[in-house]
C-alpha cells in the first residue's frame, strides 16, 4: 500500500455520508434535511453517493419481496424474538 493520503472531505459532505440513510428514511429534523438537501444539490459527489444508496435500498427491497426467508429460518427468527420478550 502507499504512502498516499486520502484528503479529508469537507464538513458538509461528512454529514452527509453520516447521515444519508437516516435523510433518506425521512429521520432527521427539518433543519438537519434541509441543510443536507441544500448541499446535495450543490455537490455532484454527495449526490451521486445519495443516488447510488437510494438505488441500493431499492434493489434490496426489490429482492427482499421477491425472495422470503426459508419457512425453517423464519421459524427460528420468530422463536427467538419471542425468546426475547417480542411478541408477533
Amino acid at each position: 500500500m502507499s504512502g498516499a493520503k486520502v484528503p479529508a472531505l469537507p464538513p458538509e459532505c461528512m454529514e452527509v455520508l453520516t447521515h444519508v440513510w437516516d435523510y433518506l428514511d425521512g429521520q432527521l429534523t427539518d433543519e438537519t434535511t434541509e441543510r443536507l438537501s441544500a448541499h446535495l444539490a450543490s455537490c455532484t459527489q454527495c449526490f451521486e453517493y445519495k443516488t447510488f444508496q437510494e438505488n441500493f435500498l431499492e434493489a434490496l427491497g426489490a429482492m427482499r419481496n421477491r425472495q422470503g426467508a426459508p419457512p425453517d429460518l423464519r421459524a427460528k427468527v420468530i422463536a427467538a424474538l419471542h425468546a426475547e420478550g417480542f411478541a408477533k
